[in-house]
């Protein structure tokens, strides 16, 4: 749950936000998100809490921004019900905008490249299940190479 408080400096002008589980453990283990400008960057700041809830979040920005493009793809380049696939991928794509902005880390640029290993691999699983694509031998190597980047990216110490 994100609950806000009172800003406690210039630099937090709409206040700080504490992240807390449902459980009400603190997803940072010791460390508190006090503003935007001085969170965690590193994973190894986050409890397993919070490292599982990062990586379900990268899982269903991959789903909003797969699915939606998907969507609009087969409204416009298959002219499948293009009434109603076109505008509901353009929502669903503009979901997706959000789902990254809920990562527990504040590191913009790492949290988009680490993103970009998931999307790789979820969009061979999503050809496959979806449109029929056979991944090929490259298409293996290619993602297993891209989430090998991503956990050198994501877990490296800091």
């Amino acid at each position: 749950m994100l609950t806000p408080s009172t800003p406690s400096s210039p630099a937090a002008p709409f206040g700080a936000l504490d992240i807390v589980s449902s459980a009400g453990g603190d997803l940072l283990g010791d460390r508190q998100l006090q503003d935007a400008a001085s969170g965690p960057t590193a994973v190894s700041a986050l409890s397993p809490a919070g490292i599982a809830l990062s990586l379900f979040l990268f899982l269903f920005a991959g789903v909003l921004e797969i699915g939606g493009g998907y969507l609009v793809w087969r409204g416009v380049r298959e002219k499948w019900r293009p009434e109603w696939t076109i505008p509901l991928g353009c929502v669903v794509l503009c979901a997706y905008g959000f789902a990254p902005c809920a990562q527990p880390l504040d590191s913009f640029g790492r949290i988009y490249a680490v993103y970009g290993g998931f999307f790789i691999v979820l969009s061979y699983l999503w050809g496959y299940v979806f449109d029929g694509m056979r991944p090929d031998v490259g298409d293996y190597v290619g993602s297993a190479i891209a989430l090998a980047g991503v956990c050198v990216a994501w877990f490296w110490p800091r």
